[in-house]
């Protein structure tokens, strides 16, 4: 296996066993909204958000890069 494919798996574990340990109901307010929900939900939201954003990114920037002009 990769190094980088180690290391995502290990950090996608340790967020996990984070958020595991956090299951308390938190309020969350964003703009005009206002939610009562688990930790484990805002913190594997987050992380899930963020792993999306950089797969979009890295895509864009292949595609980008592999145009030839």
């Amino acid at each position: 296996m990769k190094f980088k494919t180690i290391l995502a798996i290990l950090f996608a574990g340790v967020i996990v066993i984070f958020s595991l340990q956090n299951a308390e109901i938190t309020d969350v307010k964003f703009l005009f909204w206002k939610l009562s929900m688990s930790r484990v939900l805002i913190i594997l939201g987050s992380f899930g958000v963020g792993v999306l954003v950089g797969i979009l990114v890295s895509m864009r920037n292949k595609l980008v890069n592999t145009k030839k002009y």
